[in-house]
């Protein structure tokens, strides 16, 4: 939806116009009240996101930028958490990291967020994403399981084939 204020003056006609655009949501992060830089579009968090925040001042961000605190669906959230899973990041995201992402699928809003692995899944679900404070990931990356002896990819704790315990590494996924 796009609005438009014109100001017109005595007998003449529209001499300024100010265009707002209220369809781009942005959903946050902790790193945005604690950066203290607020992105373009209307502002939205999560209640998990409302309990991170420690100190006066991101706390006090919260206020200032506006930002409306909303719980995710629950469709949305189990979205996420398959997601996560798929990618391999589901071990290091916290559960607020999984509301905010579910929160940003309810909208099909943009992430604010300087959290890899967030972002990560969040190119995954189709997102974009804005950093705040530190650079984009470039591509998406999938966690795998390998084995040390024989190098085959497998799920669980050691090889089926060999018996060597598996470690975690990142592979790009095309």
């Amino acid at each position: 939806m796009i609005i438009a204020f014109w100001s017109v003056g005595p007998g003449k006609g529209p001499s300024s116009k100010t265009i707002k655009n209220t369809d781009v949501y942005v959903v946050a992060d902790a790193s945005v009240f604690i950066w203290g830089k607020k992105p373009e579009g209307e502002l939205i968090t999560v209640p998990a996101v409302e309990k991170e925040l420690k100190d006066l001042r991101s706390k006090s961000m919260l206020h200032i930028f506006e930002a409306r605190v909303e719980s995710p669906s629950p469709s949305a959230l189990k979205k996420a958490r398959e997601a996560a899973k798929e990618t391999g990041d589901n071990v290091t995201l916290s559960p607020a990291d999984l509301d905010v992402l579910a929160k940003a699928l309810d909208y099909e809003a943009i992430l604010a967020t300087d959290d890899y692995a967030m972002q990560n899944v969040a190119l995954h679900l189709g997102l974009k994403i804005e950093p705040i404070g530190q650079p984009k990931i470039k591509r998406k990356l999938k966690h795998i399981q390998r084995c040390h002896g024989c190098g085959k990819a497998i799920e669980g704790e050691a090889c089926p084939d060999c018996g060597t315990p598996a470690r975690k590494k990142k592979r790009c996924k095309i």
